[in-house]
């Protein structure tokens, strides 16, 4: 069965050494919304379309996904958010994601979480997602 592109990530962000509690895919669950004191990481697919054509027939796929990471606002919550994040991308970079984006961290007025925001995008042809 063919995965698609959250559950790529999703497995590549769970083997690395990211510190997290929680990783959701398309939508974090109602009864977990209000959970700050628990580093959730929400992944969201950005893009999933033909990419290269070849044939008259299209030979691979972009795939694009958003990666929305909320931080612990626990305070015995000892994580080196830049380091962990550089690691992060290094890990993506390593498993043939490219960094696309990558924003600036910011609060949400609400729950006080630092949050922050990637996109990931890689191509993949047809065979490699057939196998994935």
């Amino acid at each position: 069965m063919m995965k698609r592109p959250v559950e790529l990530v999703k497995e590549v962000i769970s083997e690395s050494n990211f510190p997290f509690d929680d990783i959701f895919l398309d939508c974090i669950p109602r009864e977990e919304e209000e959970s700050v004191e628990k580093t959730q990481i929400l992944l969201i697919e950005a893009s999933n379309g033909p990419e290269e054509y070849g044939n008259s027939d299209f030979v691979s796929f972009l795939y694009g996904v958003y990666i929305q990471i909320f931080y612990s606002n626990d305070e015995d919550a000892a994580i080196d958010i830049t380091s962990s994040e550089i690691e992060l991308m290094k890990t993506l970079v390593e498993k043939n994601w490219l960094i696309a984006r990558s924003q600036e961290h910011y609060l949400d007025p609400n729950t006080k979480q630092m949050i922050k925001n990637l996109t990931v995008e890689r191509t993949m042809t047809l065979s490699e997602i057939a196998n994935s």
